[in-house]
């Protein structure tokens, strides 16, 4: 066989398989759009099967409850007796996260929370600056099983609660010296826990950054403090996370 069959042969043969190809991404892309008309069809079923006046009952009470959290940055949980205009969720969270982009201001709310909050280290290392804070309000708990029972029993179309909440879920403060950014995080362990206990080590590559030291002191919230700086010693991370809680 010589080179020009071999290659005609090559060729025809990328071409059939090109043809098999297309003709498979074809008939995935046809189903995926299938899949997804009909799942369109049958929200838009449900939604027309829904009374004009629950359905106006429920753009009211969403635009109502976006003013309220924008104006007193309260937190509201509502019931959604229709999940599919909720894409399928029946609870949905408003409020609740709380941005600063000075500390005294962070510090003026984080003074009020109970249990452990983050605080700046008095061992802060030189040259760096506050950057921002971010505290965020818990979003499981009894409460939820509450709101979702009132809602029923409510019969409403849309069911919404104040949630006064006492402890943050998740509070995050960051500072930088211009070239590197010092994190600190404070946020809840998940339902099965951490397995690890103490002080311990993130499992990214080397050359991945930022880095992250872990403190699990066997509460029902984690620490962590993150850094990209190459400057800064294991030893030196875990006193500076340790002056940033305050219990």
């Amino acid at each position: 066989m010589n080179a020009a069959t071999k290659v005609a042969i090559a060729t025809l043969s990328s071409i059939l398989l090109l043809g098999s190809s297309a003709s498979l991404v074809a008939g995935a892309q046809s189903y995926e759009k299938a899949t997804q008309g009909a799942a369109a069809k049958k929200t838009a079923e449900a939604t027309m099967a829904i009374p004009a006046e629950e359905k106006k009952f429920i753009e009211q009470e969403i635009q109502r409850v976006k003013e309220l959290t924008q104006e007193s940055g309260d937190m509201y949980v509502l019931y959604h007796k229709y999940p599919k205009l909720n894409s399928g969720f029946d609870i949905s969270f408003w409020g609740g996260i709380h941005e600063f982009t000075t500390y005294e201001d962070y510090l003026k709310k984080a003074s009020t929370l109970k249990g452990s909050i983050l605080q700046q280290p008095a061992n802060l290392p030189k040259g760096y600056k506050f950057l921002s804070a971010v505290i965020e309000a818990p979003t499981k708990g009894k409460f939820v099983d509450e709101v979702r029972a009132e809602g029923k029993k409510s019969g409403k179309p849309i069911y919404m609660k104040k949630i006064d909440w006492k402890e943050a879920a998740t509070i995050r403060l960051k500072y930088t010296n211009g070239k590197d950014t010092l994190g600190f995080s404070k946020y809840t362990v998940d339902s099965e826990g951490s397995k690890k206990k103490g002080f311990f080590d993130d499992e990214l590559p080397k050359n991945v950054f930022p880095k992250y030291v872990f403190w699990n002191d066997g509460g029902k919230f984690e620490y962590s403090i993150s850094t990209s700086s190459l400057d800064m010693s294991r030893k030196e991370k875990i006193e500076m996370l340790k002056a940033a809680v305050k219990k």
